[in-house]
């Protein structure tokens, strides 16, 4: 085993791509110096150039660990039904079904308070995209942004590939995105400090309601 794939140098590693998140979603790529990264992770500044050689390839290192993330959370619905989603023979009964229990998950995660800090950095990615976009989208992330333009589009008799289905698609998504996108507007339209389990499951049942409505397009 050498000395990079140690213990030590596993966990410095983990901790430095973790401070990255935090920071490059606060103050951004050019904000965030290797100085201040180095000292959220509790390391020495020759860490980074040791384990990542540049600053740029530990925001690569750090959407890598958020894309990796995510995958856990929704990958693994994903995995369970995507034979079914793309299905020949699918129809708009179960095109509603499916988008149901794949959105049930991604809301409950963008809801929660643990996606906070990397939902900062994919949102500075929205406002300018780079390399860090692409690397996110290549993940479960696009995969899931994929099925749900496809599923609207067979729940609502959409063609699958035209503009119509994407922006049916996005605008369902984007329902979910407003409580981590503009989650302080939410708290204070709720009058809450923070989204607890009741107030994820009714966010949950209603934009589930809101998929039912597809039917009706």
């Amino acid at each position: 085993m050498t000395k990079r794939d140690d213990s030590r140098s596993i966990e410095t590693r983990e901790r430095l791509v973790a401070a990255g998140i935090e920071l490059f979603g606060v103050i951004g790529f050019d904000g965030a110096s290797t100085r201040a990264i180095a000292s959220k992770a509790g390391a020495s500044l020759g860490a980074i150039p040791y384990h990542f050689k540049t600053k740029e390839n530990l925001y690569l290192a750090s959407a890598t660990s958020i894309a990796e993330q995510v995958s856990q959370k929704i990958g693994p619905v994903l995995g369970a039904f995507e034979t079914e989603i793309y299905s020949d023979t699918l129809s708009r009964k179960k095109a509603i079904s499916l988008l149901e229990e794949i959105m049930t998950p991604f809301v409950t995660m963008l809801a929660s308070d643990e996606s906070e800090k990397w939902a900062r950095f994919m949102l500075r990615e929205q406002a300018a995209p780079s390399k860090a976009f692409e690397i996110l989208y290549a993940s479960a992330i696009g995969r899931f942004f994929r099925a749900v333009v496809h599923l609207t589009a067979i729940a609502s008799g959409d063609v699958p590939a035209s503009q119509t289905a994407r922006i049916r698609g996005m605008t369902l998504i984007g329902q979910a995105l407003a409580f981590r996108a503009a989650r302080a507007l939410s708290l204070r339209a709720l009058e809450l400090d923070t989204l607890g389990t009741k107030e994820i499951a009714l966010i949950t049942a209603s934009i589930r309601e809101n998929i039912r409505l597809l039917q009706y397009a």
